[in-house]
């Protein structure tokens, strides 16, 4: 068997990268965790400090909703229309659903509040009948229902 003839200065060249590559990250991670170090002893939170802090608010809670019902009955009706303000009184109505002798109704999903409506009975508005709660609004009475 030959004995292979190595290339020595090679290796003493890789050797001395390998150390300088050593020292090079001591030299990085003793400057790093010595910096650190030094952040933590400037923004030391005393003990009395941490006592006076107090918590945080508690996150707002969700609105809840609810589903309500509105109706109207109206025989002879063609088509019967949910105008609010929570659909920009009529720029996007909400048709109510024919049932039988004239009776329409809607269910929508409300959050907590107070909300003015009208119906519009093939295109003339009506109040609720069923709803004694009326406020005034824009030179005319609309009914009110309160959601809670």
């Amino acid at each position: 068997m030959k004995n292979k003839e190595y290339d020595y200065s090679a290796m003493v060249v890789s050797g001395i990268f390998f150390a300088a590559a050593l020292v090079l990250f001591f030299y990085i991670a003793n400057e790093y965790f010595g910096f650190v170090k030094g952040w933590e002893e400037r923004f030391k939170v005393s003990s009395a400090e941490a006592q006076v802090k107090k918590p945080a608010p508690p996150a707002p809670a969700a609105p809840e909703i609810k589903f309500r019902k509105f109706y109207i009955t109206a025989p002879g009706a063609k088509k019967v229309e949910l105008v609010a303000d929570f659909n920009g009184w009529g720029d996007t109505p909400i048709v109510l659903t024919p049932y039988n002798k004239g009776y329409f109704e809607v269910s929508l999903a409300l959050v907590t509040g107070e909300y003015k409506y009208l119906f519009l009975v093939d295109g003339v508005e009506k109040k609720d009948v069923t709803n004694k709660d009326l406020v005034e609004f824009k030179g005319r009475e609309v009914n009110v229902k309160t959601v809670r």
